[in-house]
């Protein structure tokens, strides 16, 4: 298999890193003094899954993917850049996708999928649950933090069985490179469970800059991130996920027992964002539960106020 990671931040460059150590054929798209210092210098990662540096993976700056000899040669694209991304990059690298690969969400948050399906159609799209952390630490330099769970890969939609069968491989290719992961045919309860996980830690950790396993430590913090995820429990039921917990609290059992333990240290992607005057992803997170809840007529009262207090912080540092 031939595959493209577009977007060289932390989680595409462990990715690429890994089944680039594992012989796979792969290209990282990116840019900026990063993308510049793997080309340079190699790739060089540290943290839970060993130290090692990796050199002569091949690289790809946005420029080259107009080049025609590119156009329908990588089998898979594994779609790594931030959710407010998602349509720029997928205009900008689609027509790099065989006729019959797939472009798979690796992101953050909902409505990616929907994004990528308008540029490469409905078949040829797919979506991973992630939730293993790391960060940049210096360019060409990525740390993975913490790891709470195996990857799982599945279809955008279903009845299409031969873009399944390559999203069983590419699931295939992730577990040998060392990175646990597994295909299934129904991928939304999953990503839903890393939404219930990422809604109250991502904002609660931006705005009161605590780490995972600092935020549950406060009684009236944990009142706050069982309403967040009340609410978008509520909106995943409310259009036909099929969840594996029978109401939020026995997930919040398995969040307070499993997840935030084996993530405790991890400070908040979204923390990270706005430390270095980034835009967050609150719209694909809690923003898209308040557009759930809105369409169902679920009150999202919490999930609203986290937004704006996101946004709020945003306007603050002027994005």
């Amino acid at each position: 298999m031939k595959l493209l990671i577009v977007g060289s931040g932390a989680i595409g460059s462990i990715l690429g890193g890994f089944l680039h150590k594992s012989g796979a054929d792969v290209t990282l798209a990116g840019r900026g003094e990063h993308l510049r210092a793997i080309q340079s210098q190699g790739l060089h990662i540290t943290g839970i899954w060993g130290e090692f540096t990796l050199r002569d993976i091949r690289t790809m700056e946005p420029s080259a993917a107009a080049q025609p000899d590119l156009r329908q040669h990588f089998d898979a694209i594994l779609m790594c850049v931030k959710s407010y991304d998602t349509a720029a990059a997928a205009a900008a690298y689609g027509g790099l996708l065989k006729k019959d690969g797939v472009c798979v969400s690796f992101q953050n948050g909902m409505g990616n999928m929907e994004v990528i399906a308008q540029v490469v159609g409905d078949a040829r799209t797919g979506g991973a649950r992630v939730i293993f952390g790391s960060e940049i630490l210096g360019p060409g330099h990525v740390n993975v933090t913490v790891y709470a769970d195996q990857i799982v890969v599945g279809p955008y939609k279903p009845g299409h069985p031969e873009q399944n069968k390559l999203l069983d491989r590419l699931a295939q290719s992730i577990d040998t490179a060392g990175i646990q992961a597994c295909y299934m045919d129904d991928v939304y309860p999953h990503l839903w469970a890393k939404m219930f996980y990422n809604c109250p830690l991502n904002p609660l950790g931006a705005i009161l800059k605590l780490t995972y396993g600092e935020l549950v430590g406060h009684a009236p913090i944990q009142l706050i991130m069982n309403d967040v995820v009340k609410e978008a429990f509520a909106a995943a039921k409310g259009i036909g996920v099929n969840l594996p917990f029978d109401n939020h609290m026995d997930f919040m059992r398995f969040f307070y027992d499993v997840l935030v333990p084996s993530t405790a240290g991890h400070r908040a992607s979204m923390l990270q964002d706005i430390e270095h005057g980034k835009r967050t992803e609150i719209d694909a997170l809690n923003g898209a539960v308040v557009q759930y809840g809105e369409r169902l007529g679920i009150p999202v009262d919490v999930n609203r106020t986290l937004v704006r207090l996101i946004k709020g912080i945003e306007g603050i540092n002027g994005k």
